[in-house]
């Protein structure tokens, strides 16, 4: 990111409230409304056109808030008896959803002790094959069917599509890494890696080396 476009975001937000605050200063004189509505619309417009998410009005137009050049988010997946690989469902863990999933992910990955991980890993595989159980047999809860829509990119999980897998025996901890365009609206790369296996059923955790 140059330094034009650094500066670009400080700029537009002090200068928003100034604004802001001169209208306020002769909101009685004609077409004061106006001229602030107009300026408002304006920066929601520009924002979308050059594809910038600024502030104060990031929340307010598609691009939802600004990220780093590069994150790192972690991903569990449940492992079946014939390793077959398959995305966690966060119905099966409530309240540890969203990103409080990717949160516990790393410190599965880097931050708990063996014991810890075992201790987890069994957490998951008890409710996991509790939400199975429940999906399968096409049950819902009360409290299930009362929850607002889910994210789009939320991947729940179907009875047709839990058919496809054995029994689940272990989970799998993998390491995501994004790389965003300069401008936040592209993606230039996404890697993943597999960080640690944890199975509770032997009582063991592996560590996977970088590339493998």
């Amino acid at each position: 990111m140059s330094e034009g476009t650094r500066l670009l975001f400080p700029v537009v937000y002090v200068l928003f409230f100034l604004g802001t605050l001169g209208i306020l200063a002769v909101a009685r004189r004609q077409y004061a409304r106006e001229v602030w509505l107009a300026g408002f619309f304006a920066t929601l417009l520009a924002v979308t056109l050059v594809g910038m998410p600024l502030l104060p009005v990031v929340d307010m137009h598609k691009f939802a808030q600004p990220s780093e050049e590069e994150e790192t988010y972690y991903e569990i997946r449940m492992v079946d008896a014939a390793g077959n690989e398959l995305r966690v469902d966060d119905r099966a863990t409530p309240p540890v959803t969203g990103t409080r999933t990717s949160t516990v992910a790393g410190q599965l990955a880097e931050g708990y002790t063996d014991d810890q991980r075992l201790e987890m890993g069994e957490f998951y595989l008890a409710n996991a094959r509790e939400h199975r159980q429940a999906v399968e047999s096409g049950e819902r809860s009360v409290t299930d069917r009362l929850q607002p829509p889910r994210y789009v990119d939320d991947e729940a999980w179907t009875a047709a599509e839990l058919r496809e897998y054995e029994a689940f025996e272990a989970i799998r901890i993998y390491e995501h890494t994004v790389v965003y365009s300069d401008d936040n609206t592209a993606v230039e790369s996404n890697e993943e890696r597999l960080r640690v296996t944890i199975d509770p059923t032997d009582g063991t955790v592996t560590e996977h080396e970088a590339g493998r």
